[in-house]
């Protein structure tokens, strides 16, 4: 006799874990979850064999204050607008990719998630935000690079398990707290972050020593 199939017992198909990772992100960014939680429910919505693991991430978000969704052009990418915080951004990549490069204006919470895609980050023409913006990234099974200018107060703090995180520091050399300052924090799971300092116009891979 075949077990019953219960529908949370079946493996969840990926535009549904696709949909639990954007409310995570969502969460994260409107500040209704610290960064340990969202790791560690990232962590657990990746590897989830069947809908009910998948679900329980999810624990404990349904009754709290929901957060103004406005998505945004590009598909895969939605400003997170809550009404006591500034606003944060997110950009949640699956099996694709995404630029931001150029003259743009991060937010002061800025949170990337790439699952089976890349991302590539550039902050050299950046107009970052007085004092300090923080920048969230994961990632499985992917990869995110980011590109810092020289000069930027730069600091990398993360972890990587079965897979790498290539990180530049640098200290800009001033006490005004009013200066933009980029703290990065990064999660690979599986997967590779690399955060490079790059002159205005210079590739990102690095050129070969000549013999």
């Amino acid at each position: 006799m075949s077990e019953p199939d219960l529908p949370s017992l079946r493996a969840p198909s990926p535009e549904r874990r696709e949909e639990v990772v954007q409310r995570l992100s969502a969460a994260f960014a409107a500040g209704r979850l610290e960064l340990e939680d969202l790791e560690q429910r990232l962590d657990i919505a990746m590897r989830a064999q069947t809908l009910a693991d998948l679900d329980l991430t999810l624990a404990g978000l349904e009754k709290a204050e929901p957060a103004a969704l406005v998505v945004a052009p590009n598909a895969g990418e939605f400003v997170i607008d809550h009404p006591r915080r500034k606003q944060s951004h997110v950009s949640f990549i699956m099996m694709g990719g995404m630029d931001r490069k150029g003259k743009w204006a991060p937010a002061k919470r800025h949170l990337g998630v790439a699952f089976m895609g890349g991302a590539f980050l550039d902050f050299r023409e950046a107009a970052l935000q007085p004092g300090v913006t923080n920048v969230y990234l994961f990632t499985t099974w992917g990869g995110i690079e980011v590109a810092v200018p020289e000069g930027l107060d730069v600091e990398v703090s993360g972890l990587a398990l079965m897979g790498g995180l290539e990180r530049v520091e640098q200290e800009s050399g001033s006490t005004d707290p009013r200066r933009p300052q980029l703290r990065i924090h990064a999660f690979a799971l599986m997967g590779g972050i690399e955060v490079k300092i790059r002159k205005p116009g210079e590739p990102w891979e690095d050129k070969p020593d000549k013999d």
